[in-house]
């Protein structure tokens, strides 16, 4: 692969990847009086919503939970491009909501939730208003394409396949189907949904392309200097692997793209294709901004960095959606919603709970056998209110690696089905 670079430093980019910003010191109220019932509804049924709804009903079965989901299966994001890249089936993972009902008592709601009503503390599905005593949010990202109207007919027929589902199937189609060609991927500048995704889903589709045998050439466009997580691990996948199938290109803003001629047009240049995958910006949920939890020019919900707890009392925003210390991943989506249990069951129970700081982990494939991996610990400097992170980074490809991030994967899934 051949790039082009920039006087973006890697320190920058470090930051992107992981969220940090300057937030004002918040402390944890305390404990409410002690209330034996009280009504949680939660919106979103991803890695977030499920670990949430799962763990407030562990530890209070007697609280009533209630999860919202329009889709009456899970998938899983993290793991999608092996999927992608014919390393797996779908199946594996794909998960019941209805296992939540008979193993922990939570009602599970397929509606799509129209709006959401703060100050009378309701939430509106096509069915009927429902109520709430606590309200955990955690709908996950929308496309951020309203001033670059060109995306919208692109992730038509190009899905990004970000979002859990037929995105996915469908792209899972353009690849099966693929005899030849040009291939363009493309990566928006951060945050976005799984800083270190767009990047190993490259590595695995140029590696399909050897697997498979074809006359074909990826193009990686990517907005950013270079890889935002595991960079050295990735650079040298690229170099050492694909140079003769792949070419990485970097600090390249997508401009345009023109569906009808396959053209996705960049500030480097222009770039012709067979198939595409097309990665757009991204925002919060538009449910967010509707309900009032989005300032004006804000793309992502501020929250409370340690207790994810929103301005509004009782409404937390976890997942994706939020901007806090962490990035946007599954991982740290699953460790928010037990913090959000935690929290929201000492309040009930007239409890303190003690400040804690989440940790991350990261795998990515490189090639069908072979995966790096980071692991991020943070350190909050109270008296200035920010989170400094402390990276541990494993760029040899391994085999050993790849193993282990697919048992990550299962540990995930039992903990949140189990």
């Amino acid at each position: 692969m051949s790039r082009k670079s920039s006087g973006v430093s890697r320190r920058d980019l470090i930051k992107s990847a992981v969220g940090v910003s300057i937030f004002p010191t918040l402390a944890f109220t305390k404990g409410e009086a002690k209330r034996e019932n009280a009504q949680v509804v939660i919106v979103g049924g991803g890695y977030g919503g499920v670990t949430t709804a799962k763990y407030l009903k562990k530890e209070n079965p007697k609280l009533s939970v209630i999860l919202i989901e329009q889709r009456h299966f899970f998938m899983s994001c993290p793991l999608s491009n092996h999927f992608l890249a014919g390393l797996m089936e779908l199946t594996p993972l794909c998960f019941a909501y209805n296992v939540l009902e008979v193993k922990y008592g939570v009602k599970v709601i397929n509606d799509k939730v129209i709006g959401i009503e703060l100050d009378r503390k309701v939430v509106r599905t096509s069915q009927g208003y429902i109520s709430y005593d606590f309200l955990v949010l955690s709908p996950g990202i929308d496309y951020d394409i309203e001033d670059k109207p060109f995306y919208a007919e692109a992730l038509v027929y190009y899905p990004p396949a970000f979002k859990p589902g037929s995105e996915h199937i469908y792209l899972k189609k353009l690849l099966s189907e693929f005899e030849g060609g040009d291939i363009v991927i493309t990566v928006p500048p951060p945050p976005y949904r799984c800083p270190p995704a767009p990047y190993e889903r490259a590595a695995l589709i140029a590696s399909m392309i050897k697997r498979n045998k074809l006359k074909a050439h990826l193009y990686f466009i990517d907005a950013n200097e270079r890889p935002l997580i595991n960079s050295e691990g990735f650079l040298s996948a690229y170099y050492d692997l694909y140079k003769d199938v792949a070419t990485y290109v970097t600090s390249a803003q997508v401009k345009d793209v023109d569906v009808g001629k396959k053209v996705v047009k960049t500030s480097y240049g222009d770039f012709k294709f067979d198939i595409a995958n097309i990665i757009p910006p991204m925002k919060a949920h538009s449910l967010l901004a509707s309900a009032g939890l989005l300032k004006k020019g804000e793309k992502w919900v501020s929250v409370n960095p340690l207790t994810f707890e929103t301005q509004v009392e009782n409404v937390f925003v976890i997942g994706d959606a939020s901007m806090s210390y962490l990035p946007k991943s599954g991982y740290a989506a699953h460790s928010e919603g037990k913090v959000v249990a935690k929290l929201i069951n000492a309040k009930l129970m007239g409890k303190e709970v003690k400040e804690e700081l989440l940790q991350m982990v990261c795998y990515a494939m490189v090639d069908d056998r072979e995966a790096i991996m980071t692991e991020t610990s943070f350190k909050y400097e109270k008296d200035r209110g920010r989170f400094i992170p402390i990276h541990r980074e494993d760029n040899q490809r391994k085999e050993s690696t790849a193993k282990r991030y697919m048992e990550w994967a299962k540990g995930l899934w039992r903990d949140m089905f189990g």
